[in-house]
């Protein structure tokens, strides 16, 4: 089979992540009110180059993905779109701003070694994040059945472990910013990311089990969602 081309809507979606890292960084400033704070440039270049990593392994790997992943397709579920919309204003908006505010009026900075734990996660984060999207074809933006794709139940890599490993990258990934840049009141909207994450889990899951075939099948073999041995 002849590898699939990256098109506009590949495009989009490979450069998705990098524009959220820097209108992250944007709203962090506009809150912290100054540019001289050297944690918060480390954790966002960190967040950057990470970005870029994964992005030309993606490019590489799973441009098909892509693609797809670019782009608005029909059948997608309506409260998934909800979820979706206040999931990206607390990612982009609400922690960054938030731990901004919180460094220029210094209400609950935690020490400068908190970065390095902020650094640990997200390459975590990276890692647990990235992996499906190069075992996954189906990996789109938005929950459905991808009849038009020919969708199938996905086993392999780390799927073997989990039945949502991409959303436990995304939990990790509501955690670097709150951590690298010491800011106590950010974990609050990182705290509502999280729960957000868990209710998409179980909606996407309980979604796929009705209406894809061998999903149920695969629910028996693979017993955890997110969480190996609890949940």
């Amino acid at each position: 089979m002849e590898k699939q081309k990256l098109t506009g809507s590949g495009v989009f979606a490979l450069t998705g992540p990098l524009r959220w890292i820097i209108i992250s960084g944007i709203f962090f400033f506009i809150g912290a009110g100054r540019l001289d704070i050297p944690r918060a440039w480390y954790i966002f270049s960190m967040m950057l180059v990470g970005s870029t990593i994964g992005s030309i392994f993606l490019y590489i790997k799973a441009p098909g993905m892509l693609n797809a992943r670019g782009k608005s397709s029909k059948g997608t579920k309506k409260w998934d779109l909800v979820i979706l919309l206040f999931f990206f204003l607390l990612a982009i908006i609400g922690i960054p701003l938030t731990a901004g505010l919180d460094t220029r009026f210094n209400f609950s900075i935690l020490p400068f070694e908190f970065l390095y734990i902020g650094i640990a996660i997200y390459a975590v984060s990276a890692v647990i994040s990235t992996w499906p999207m190069l075992i996954n074809p189906h990996f789109e933006g938005t929950v459905r059945i991808q009849n038009d794709r020919e969708h199938t139940v996905i086993k392999t890599g780390p799927y073997r472990f989990i039945r949502h490993p991409g959303y436990l990258g995304m939990v990790f990934g509501a955690l670097p910013i709150p951590f690298a840049t010491g800011s106590v009141i950010s974990f609050i909207p990182s705290g509502l990311m999280i729960v957000l994450i868990f209710i998409r889990t179980y909606l996407e899951d309980k979604t796929l089990q009705k209406e894809l075939p061998g999903y149920a099948d695969y629910c028996a073999e693979v017993k955890y969602r997110l969480i190996p041995f609890i949940w």
